[in-house]
């Protein structure tokens, strides 16, 4: 694949384009540092999800109607750090699109009446998470991880008191403060000339103001381990989540961590976990290994659903194969199986338009290099086999992990 056209706009923004004419659409994904880790809790999930409900000229369901009759599509999604944002669209479509995508980003209006539907969405959500086993664990866990001073202690969504207390002007001061066209990155692919790209797209982005440049997130210390059990006695599962503040991805132990991530619950029916604790003992519904790597930090996380009978025999199966790391390190055979999965599965990735302008914009994001694709497999290939074992057992420590249980668990004793 051949390296991504880059255009730094005069605003800040930033536009990539992958051309690609085998397939008659075009998509696009991008983000604009406006996570929640910038606003107080909740506000950046408000804001996002009013920036298509309606601006200065059209209404929610005007934009809606616009959209449907291009056959377009258009998103945006609150993440930890920034907002995801969304397309698809075709090249007789993409000028309207496009002033769609601009109109919605520079001047939402954050009318009353689609914030209260934003509030009722959002308060759903957060009761429909507190019902869920896995989802309520997870968040507990993150939670314990986290120190409460940092932002990603903080659920993004934020939490029942403060969706019932955001108002339209805090969404309307927090997008003035980081909906900037500075440190905005939009990535296309697919059947768009790069001609057009210069010409068209990066007028449309131009109109948009810079704002002021992101703030740095600051980086995660890890919090002491400790544990909590969330007593849900109306479920018929039981969810356990064990894990530790990671690193983040420009990290130099990335790409040894992601590979002992896979190995060790990822690849096949989820690695060793999946094999020891759900196939062979029959001890989980589930059970995986998950890394999440962001600018500032990230974590790890092992994760298994469970019939709560089995509870505290499933959950000492976990820590043996966590244990195992440092007894039984992953053998080269396994390594080598990891490479060829890593590099294969990217190579597929990227025969998808959508999942193409992902990549390129995760690689600007994170300041990986234009040229990283045509790097990425030797990149793998030469990740040493030692560096993948000691990077494993060093992130998956049950000692140094927290760690919840959630489900019908009350009288059932725990010890990891």
């Amino acid at each position: 694949m051949k390296e991504a056209v880059r255009l730094k706009l005069g605003n800040g923004a930033v536009l990539l384009l992958h051309e690609d004419h085998s397939n008659p659409s075009i998509a696009f994904r991008g983000s604009v540092r406006a996570g929640a880790a910038y606003g107080r809790p909740g506000i950046a999930e408000f804001t996002a999800r009013l920036l298509l409900r309606g601006t200065k000229r059209r209404s929610a369901a005007k934009i809606s109607d616009a959209t449907e009759d291009l056959a377009a599509a258009l998103a945006a999604t609150n993440g930890m750090e920034s907002v995801a944002l969304e397309g698809r669209c075709t090249r007789e479509t993409l000028k309207e699109t496009l002033r769609i995508f601009i109109e919605s980003l520079a001047t939402p209006a954050f009318a009353p009446a689609e914030l209260e539907k934003v509030r009722g969405e959002v308060t759903g959500d957060l009761r429909a998470q507190e019902d869920d086993t896995r989802r309520a664990a997870t968040r507990r866990l993150l939670e314990l991880v986290y120190p409460p001073s940092h932002p990603y202690h903080a659920d993004p969504k934020g939490d029942a008191r403060s969706a019932a207390k955001i108002q339209a002007k805090d969404a309307r001061a927090f997008h003035a403060a980081h909906y900037g066209a500075a440190g905005m990155i939009v990535a296309f692919s697919g059947d768009l000339e790069t001609e057009t790209f210069r010409g068209l797209v990066a007028a449309a982005f131009e109109r948009l103001d810079s704002g002021e440049p992101p703030n740095p997130v600051p980086t995660p210390k890890p919090s002491k381990p400790a544990n909590a059990v969330i007593a849900m006695p109306h479920k018929s599962q039981a969810d356990f989540v064990a894990g530790r503040v990671a690193l983040a991805r420009t990290h130099p132990d990335y790409q040894a961590l992601n590979l002992a991530t896979i190995l060790f619950g990822r690849i096949g029916l989820y690695g060793r976990l999946g094999q020891k604790v759900r196939d062979d003992l029959g001890l989980a519904y589930y059970s995986f290994s998950s890394l999440e790597a962001r600018l500032a930090g990230g974590h790890c996380l092992v994760s298994a659903g469970v019939n709560p009978k089995n509870l505290a025999q499933a959950v000492a199966a976990i820590r043996a194969e966590m244990e195992r790391l440092r007894t039984e390190p992953f053998s080269d055979a396994e390594v080598r199986d990891g490479k060829t999965h890593l590099i294969g599965s990217l190579q597929v990735t990227l025969e998808r338009n959508p999942e193409n302008a992902a990549a390129i914009h995760d690689i600007e994001y994170y300041g990986l290099g234009n040229d990283y694709l045509e790097r990425y497999p030797e990149i793998v290939r030469g990740l040493d086999p030692e560096s993948v074992r000691k990077t494993g057992a060093e992130y998956y420590d049950p000692d140094a992990s927290s760690w919840v249980a959630s489900g019908p668990v009350k009288g059932v004793r725990l010890s990891f």
